[in-house]
């Protein structure tokens, strides 16, 4: 059965679910080339059907993401800023903040364009924003032969801001739901947007400054300040609330402006993600305690921390877990389409993440050729990509490289990526000089071959480290080659651990990188420039190139190198 999966909030994005496995997804903001899109992801259902060669009439079933939007105004970063002010300036103002449209309107009006174009509205569903997460983590993960303890946490989604699940066979149960206005993660956008950072994308950025300050004072008094909010709820062990006379969350926003007012950004910060991995940390070890499922698979913006997910991982209780990749609400087309696509008979339903377009030699070759460069360039023809991007990455070159399928979700994985050597301490500035212009506390993470993790990274029990999605200690051993792209604060890092079976050409470009250097991994980040998405078509990755101060561009099997008047 084929059946497309559709997320038409923030971030939007489409998949295309094929008897259980996931054989396309892309996200809008990659063919639209703005960050984070939302509203109706028109490219992206047409990306995902001409990638799995179907038409709309090929479809069984279509299942959109969340059943009631409560604000549909969320397309891009101006809006969700200006959403955010009126919660602080206008609280009053709150219900104008709400859809005018009640659950069947709003979906009537969501799935229009789909019923206009002649597909039968009796064959579209849509599906709880919880059931949608819980159903992405626990089929990502891909472990049905037992009991599996899943977990949803985000800002909020049809009425609730977390759930707690067991996951069998294929089949979730729900056992306890936290409605929203008690929501931790609203939490953390509010103070996204106090400190002048765009809330539902820059939260990473106070998450990656916290370390700098946790130990200080003024930052355990804004923890305290945030955990006075919440407990655990004494005679339910699978929920937290809020304290007796705490405002509910959704109105929350002016006390904590205030409460926050002339407090240090850095205590904010860190003050913040102490009370944040407290919390959740006590409340998953609680609920694993009282189900007695230590297997467990997470998804929900709250999952995107990676530092939370580094304590999760080590709570004594955790047999194992699975963080799912790109937890936000892009990844909920997935679970959308799995809750009505079921199981497959074999192999995982979601084996990788290089799910979206890849283009040909003849097309790539076509882009460059048409290019009007600005800079000066040479182009030749790689024999061996793997191997020469390898050298250069020995020499200390940058490389940016564009190979293969996109992959999905926040995180470049390798075939969108920019390259560097993690050893080289000057790669950070380098890149940020060239392209990036990352925030100056901002590290960079590294591709690390799975064969060589433990060389570098002190394991957690049992939980895959495939997407970036979650932070490790580096070896003390290992600084000295993973220098640039590993906190320089608190010596973690958020590794892409690659196997051979996930990208094999990825995986033989690290290995002989490491046979020309002794390194096992490299410095990955996204191929993109500031507030921009990730670069989708070979005309994008040119643009980009030639925009900025990129020296060498691998395009397929061609690179594309700057030179100066003298070559």
């Amino acid at each position: 059965m084929k059946v497309l999966g559709i997320h038409d909030g923030h971030s939007a994005s489409a998949c295309l679910v094929d008897d259980g496995k996931v054989v396309a997804a892309i996200q809008e903001e990659r063919l639209v080339y703005e960050k984070n899109r939302g509203g109706y992801p028109e490219r992206a259902i047409g990306r995902v059907l001409a990638t799995a060669g179907v038409e709309l009439a090929d479809v069984d079933r279509v299942a959109f993401s969340t059943r009631e939007f409560r604000n549909l105004n969320m397309r891009n970063a101006a809006d969700v800023m200006a959403t955010y002010g009126r919660m602080f300036t206008d609280p009053s103002g709150q219900r104008a903040l709400e859809s005018e449209d009640n659950e069947q309107q709003q979906q009537r009006l969501r799935s229009a364009r789909l019923t206009e174009a002649g597909f039968p509205a009796e064959r579209i569903q849509f599906v709880d924003h919880h059931t949608c997460h819980a159903t992405t983590a626990y089929f990502a993960r891909g472990t049905f032969d037992r009991n599996i303890l899943v977990i949803t946490n985000d800002g909020h989604g049809d009425g609730l801001c977390a759930t707690v699940s067991i996951g069998r066979g294929g089949t979730l149960t729900r056992l306890a739901s936290v409605p929203k206005d008690d929501s931790i993660a609203a939490i953390y956008s509010y103070i996204t947007y106090l400190l002048g950072f765009t809330p539902l994308e820059h939260e990473y950025k106070l998450m990656g400054m916290a370390p700098y300050a946790e130990d200080s004072g003024h930052a355990k008094q804004v923890c305290d300040y945030f955990e006075s909010l919440f407990e655990l709820h004494p005679e339910q062990p699978l929920l937290w609330r809020r304290t007796a006379g705490t405002t509910p969350v959704s109105a929350l926003a002016p006390e904590i402006e205030k409460a926050m007012r002339f407090r240090r950004f850095d205590a904010m910060m860190a003050g913040l993600q102490m009370f944040t991995e407290n919390l959740v940390t006590r409340w998953v070890a609680r609920v694993v305690e009282a189900t007695g499922v230590t297997d467990l698979a997470l998804a929900g913006g709250i999952f995107m921390n990676v530092k939370l997910n580094h304590r999760i991982a080590d709570l004594p209780g955790v047999r194992s877990a699975f963080f799912c990749p790109s937890a936000g609400d892009e990844s909920n087309s997935f679970g959308a389409a799995w809750s009505l696509g079921g199981v497959p008979e074999q192999g995982r339903p979601l084996p990788h993440l290089y799910l979206g377009t890849g283009y040909t030699r003849q097309e790539c070759e076509k882009a460059v050729a048409d290019h009007s460069f600005r800079k000066r360039v040479r182009v030749t023809e790689m024999s061996d990509p793997d191997e020469q991007c390898a050298l250069l990455l020995a020499d200390r070159q940058i490389v940016a490289r564009f190979a293969g399928r996109m992959e999905f979700g926040a995180r470049a994985l390798g075939n969108r990526s920019i390259l560097a050597n993690a050893s080289d301490p000057d790669a950070c500035s380098l890149i940020n000089r060239m392209i990036k212009r990352r925030d100056f506390w901002m590290p960079f993470a590294p591709t690390i071959l799975a064969e060589h993790a433990d060389q570098y990274l002190v394991p957690h029990p049992d939980c895959p480290a495939e997407y970036m999605a979650l932070a490790f200690d580096v070896r003390p051993s290992a600084h000295k080659h993973l220098t640039a792209a590993t906190h320089p604060h608190d010596h973690t890092c958020r590794p892409q651990i690659l196997t051979a079976e996930a990208n094999p050409a990825y995986h033989r470009l690290i290995s002989l990188f490491r046979e020309h250097t002794g390194i096992g991994g490299v410095l990955n980040t996204s191929f993109n420039l500031h507030g921009y998405p990730i670069v989708e078509t070979p005309e994008q990755a040119l643009d980009v190139f030639d925009s900025s101060g990129l020296n060498y561009l691998a395009i397929e099997h061609l690179l594309v190198q700057e030179v100066s008047e003298d070559d």
